[in-house]
């Protein structure tokens, strides 16, 4: 089973995180869901959005918390996690895995080899299809596989099951496609 450090969208650690966390427990991983917003939730975009460009300091948070667990923890989170994941994993190369929840971009210069696994509304406000390509093309060019699942429909955190995009059904496929590639 993976280790994996999941991280939390612009909303804080919604209850949402903490149950997707605990399913995947529930299927042997070790996970991680640190609250690294220090208790702050939100239900609006905007207001979360704007939380985090306050306090820009939460990324050499995220990336302590990181440098504390073994070299071989999949990196995982959801849209701003998933950004905080993607350059974690970017600079680990002994990374399990990385897998992008509601958030994918263009890399920064060549990808570490890490295995990359995507997961996307159709429509996304929040993510350009060429940057997911682009993510794709430098992942296979390492030698890394990579996975990217369109979910049909159009929405933002699908997997966040008290928000207004929630879909159970795909969260649900979610986790099995999550599980799956860990194994």
């Amino acid at each position: 089973m993976a280790r994996i450090l999941l991280l939390h969208s612009a909303l804080g650690l919604r209850p949402a995180v903490s149950d997707f966390a605990e399913r995947l427990r529930d299927r042997g991983h070790q996970v991680e869901a640190p609250d690294f917003y220090e208790g702050h939730v939100f239900d609006d975009e905007a207001e979360g959005i704007a939380h985090r460009d306050a306090h820009p300091e939460y990324f050499d948070h995220v990336r302590a918390l990181a440098a504390d667990l073994p070299p071989d923890t999949a990196f995982a989170g959801f849209s701003l996690g998933s950004w905080f994941a993607q350059r974690l994993a970017a600079k680990r190369p002994e990374a399990q895995a990385a897998i992008l929840l509601h958030s994918a971009g263009a890399p920064r210069g060549d990808w570490s080899g890490v295995p990359v696994q995507v997961h996307r509304y159709a429509v996304d406000p929040w993510i350009e299809p060429a940057e997911v390509m682009a993510l794709g093309e430098a992942v296979t060019a390492s030698g890394a596989a990579f996975e990217d699942h369109v979910t049909p429909g159009r929405g933002h955190l699908f997997t966040d099951l008290d928000g207004s995009d929630a879909d159970a059904m795909a969260t649900a496929v979610t986790l099995d496609r999550i599980d799956l590639f860990l194994r």
